[in-house]
């Protein structure tokens, strides 16, 4: 299990910060690789999060797995409600626009996912996008990381 460190809760805690946002949140691929589970999500209502997985593929977050690129969800993208619909953790923390940024922590194909949400109808600037696809950059490393005890 992926063990979320001081300085994970920090680049997100900052990214929801600086864009001004309503949620940050990080999920990882399971060992088994059959899906991804949330790990930490600064900004959430509850901890309902922490029982949510997805398949790659399902939602916004493992379309950008599935994709390998970032994927955007607004109302005002025509397209992509089905996208918002199929995301729990959108529905669970009412978001109704996201950004999911894939990340690896291998360098091989995608097996993480930092996503960007919103509980109004916005549409996130591009350097926030560009911010957030550093700090998913930075995530990637720190998962990579052996983890000390």
């Amino acid at each position: 299990m992926l063990q979320i460190t001081d300085e994970m809760r920090k680049e997100l805690n900052q990214l929801r910060n600086h864009i001004h946002g309503d949620l940050t949140a990080l999920a990882f691929m399971s060992k088994s690789g059959g899906k991804l589970h949330w790990y930490y999500a600064s900004g959430s209502r509850n901890n309902r999060y922490r029982l949510i997985s997805f398949k790659v593929g399902h939602g916004v977050a493992g379309m950008a797995v599935r994709l390998g690129r970032t994927v955007t969800v607004s109302a005002l993208i025509s397209g992509s409600i089905r996208l918002r619909q199929e995301c729990a953790l959108m529905l669970a923390e009412q978001l109704h626009s996201a950004v999911a940024i894939p990340f690896s922590s291998t360098g091989d194909l995608p097996n993480g996912v930092l996503l960007l949400g919103n509980r109004e109808v916005r549409t996130f600037s591009d350097s926030d996008v560009a911010q957030a696809t550093q700090v998913a950059h930075r995530l990637g490393q720190l998962c990579a990381l052996p983890l000390t005890p």
